[in-house]
């Protein structure tokens, strides 16, 4: 393909209309390469024949390989599915995919799997432009789970359903990711079986000044996920399933509908969030998590608690600004540090 057949695809797909329905408009570039637009404006690459491997564990996920039909009442076709939002800029992913796996050879004699394999790092890149990666997968897990447990007792009175939501700051960047009265809350969530967890900077462990004069009373909200085959919960049930206690707490679709919006914009900052309307189903998502203890309220300002400060910063030739590190909570502080019970530790501060 040329560099104006490029251009002529890439405007084709973006001019593609969305179908009604189930159905998918297919636009078939080879015998065994197709591109196509779905119901929900996402753009896909479909590959024909058998089910293809991948070596990246990203590509791997997301790649579906089924029985696939192009339209209502079409027919069915076997093929190996990418799958990429429907966002613009992705009309320009999906040609390029297309265009580099023609060059590759997908419909010459070496076949679909040698082209695929020669392609793949550039879906690799295209899908990390188009998901979360797995470590803020995990962050939002555990944001989520702090707000669920926030939510969950309040179900009867949805006139506090809306105060809850604020309470959650994360999905915006640069904040606490709980603020509850004078209470802050960082949530970190680890793949560890112990409270090991990374900061972007001192200021994640440093208390502020309130508009009121207060010092905030900061904590840490250590969370422990791994992936799961047998227990857990996935991304899209998580937010289905919270999205679901706001419609029938409310009888109205619009708590839930800012809920959802406000969790599209989590991770923003590094590319396209979660848009849980159109994202639910995708295999990336899929992956459920399972707690590896439970999580841990620590209260940073106990004296306990061996923190990194600006002061002794200021004893080395270190500088603060832009420093990142590692820290390693131990299980127990102190006599009451972290709170023996975090769910009620919550509620009462939320009830201040």
């Amino acid at each position: 393909m040329s560099e104006i057949q490029y251009e002529s695809l890439r405007s084709e797909l973006e001019a593609l209309s969305v179908p009604r329905s189930q159905a998918r408009h297919l636009r078939w570039l080879a015998a065994p390469l197709a591109v196509a637009r779905t119901a929900s404006g996402d753009f896909e690459v479909f590959i024909r024949g058998p089910e293809l491997r991948a070596a990246s564990p990203l590509v791997r996920r997301q790649l579906q390989h089924g029985s696939w039909r192009p339209e209502e009442g079409g027919a069915a076709f076997s093929a190996s599915r990418v799958a990429l939002p429907s966002a613009p800029h992705f009309a320009s992913i999906a040609a390029l995919i297309a265009i580099e796996l023609i060059r590759a050879g997908v419909a010459g004699p070496r076949g679909v799997q040698a082209a695929f394999s020669d392609v793949e790092p550039i879906i690799e890149m295209a899908m990390r432009r188009g998901a979360l990666a797995d470590s803020a997968i995990i962050g939002l897990i555990g944001e989520l789970t702090v707000l669920r447990q926030l939510i969950l007792p309040r179900a009867q009175q949805p006139e506090s359903l809306m105060r809850c939501l604020e309470f959650w700051q994360g999905w915006q960047d640069g904040g606490r990711d709980f603020r509850i009265g004078v209470h802050a809350i960082e949530v970190k969530a680890t793949q560890a079986e112990s409270s090991i967890h990374e900061y972007s900077g001192l200021h994640q462990l440093e208390p502020q000044v309130l508009p009121s004069g207060q010092l905030e009373q900061l904590h840490l909200l250590s969370i422990g996920l791994a992936p799961s085959t047998s227990a857990g919960e996935s991304l899209p049930a998580m937010v289905e399933s919270i999205a679901s206690t706001l419609r029938l707490a409310t009888g109205s679709e619009e708590l839930a509908t800012e809920f959802v919006r406000r969790v599209a914009l989590y991770g923003q900052r590094s590319g396209v969030g979660y848009l849980h309307d159109s994202m639910a189903d995708w295999s990336v998502y899929a992956t459920r998590y399972a707690h590896t203890f439970v999580p841990r309220l620590y209260r940073l300002d106990d004296p306990g608690m061996l923190l990194l400060t600006r002061a002794m910063l200021a004893q080395t030739f270190v500088q603060p600004h832009d420093l990142a590190f590692t820290m390693h909570v131990p299980e127990s502080v102190s006599a009451f540090n972290p709170a023996q019970d975090w769910a009620s530790e919550l509620q009462a501060m939320s009830s201040d």
